[in-house]
């Protein structure tokens, strides 16, 4: 999702450049097509990327796909504009553009800003749920994808042409290769920053006996199995404040609770699968025994830490085990 997102930009800064030079008279069957339906992808795409690494949902619900609506309502509206002959299409755009294009951009615009919102709102709820590196480089992202949707809601209002854009796409390019750079050339860069400036406060001697709690708990009350399990009930249990528990999650134990619970809901699972007391449970309830709520996480979360799906497991587990 990540790479679609650069992609679509990159193309979007290809598409201004032979929109404003006379390439577009040389090869106008290319004009017109490509700026205005693709601002309504970039913020449906990076809200699914965060949900993949926040919450780990890796496949598309109904829900999800609403947000394609306004994209799909552009592309019927702009129809009878892209079925025109190239140079046609030209001479349509320049003679209507403030009653019929103009609208669009306004959408477009708004559309982005919205987006930039509900990015920054999600990430701030979902906040403890994220190691500090991945939140630093969530932040960096959103910050970069929010200064630009103000940059090209305030060039709509107040451009007096096409032409005045190219301070915007030059601001945003150099914002994202200054981090892509930052990332290259040191891909511990986030790691060190997160340290530094995203502490909890809380001590080292209180994030170890904060990590001696959990694995306890963990271990004793198998809370794994709780299908409800969150940051909150877990320091509801320990007495400890969830974000001290998401930091010791990050530094103490290096991984994420989600991933944490997961990977004990996927070695109980592995039991349950190759114990022949089991073998009349259907995989959807052996998921639920260990703490899954649907069949689709637990087939996801289990081919995460082994390759295989659960079913495939449990007709070959010594062969699965041998590989991993």
């Amino acid at each position: 999702m990540l790479g679609l997102f650069t992609l679509m930009f990159g193309i979007e800064i290809i598409d201004f450049l032979y929109s404003t030079s006379r390439l577009k008279l040389i090869y106008p069957q290319f004009f017109g097509y490509y700026y205005l339906p693709a601002g309504f992808l970039y913020g449906p795409i990076l809200l699914w990327y965060f949900r993949s690494i926040l919450l780990q949902e890796y496949r598309f619900s109904i829900r999800q796909l609403t947000h394609l609506i306004p994209f799909l309502v552009v592309l019927v509206y702009l129809w009878p504009l892209f079925i025109m002959p190239g140079l046609e299409r030209i001479a349509y755009i320049n003679e209507h553009f403030l009653d019929f294009i103009m609208p669009v951009n306004y959408a477009r615009a708004s559309h982005l800003l919205v987006y930039g919102i509900i990015l920054i709102d999600f990430l701030f709820k979902k906040r403890y749920q994220i190691t500090a590196k991945r939140q630093l480089f969530a932040w960096s992202v959103i910050i970069i994808y929010f200064i630009s949707c103000v940059l090209i809601s305030w060039f709509t209002q107040f451009a007096s042409g096409w032409r005045d854009f190219d301070l915007y796409y030059f601001t945003a390019f150099n914002m994202v290769i200054i981090i892509g750079l930052l990332l290259y050339t040191d891909p511990a860069f986030l790691g060190v920053i997160a340290k530094k400036y995203l502490k909890s406060g809380i001590s080292s001697s209180d994030k170890t006996r904060i990590r001696k709690k959990i694995i306890a708990t963990f271990a004793e009350q198998e809370l794994f199995k709780r299908g409800d399990l969150s940051l909150a009930v877990l320091g509801s249990i320990i007495e400890e404040k969830s974000h001290h528990i998401s930091q010791v999650f990050s530094d103490e134990i290096e991984e994420s609770f989600q991933s944490f619970v997961s990977r004990h809901r996927v070695e109980y699972a592995k039991q349950l699968l190759t114990d022949p007391e089991n073998r009349n449970y259907t995989i959807e309830a052996i998921g639920q025994m260990a703490g899954f709520n649907n069949r689709v996480s637990f087939n996801n979360a289990f081919k995460q830490y082994t390759s295989v799906t659960p079913s495939y497991y449990q007709k070959n587990p010594a062969e699965t085990d041998r590989k991993l």
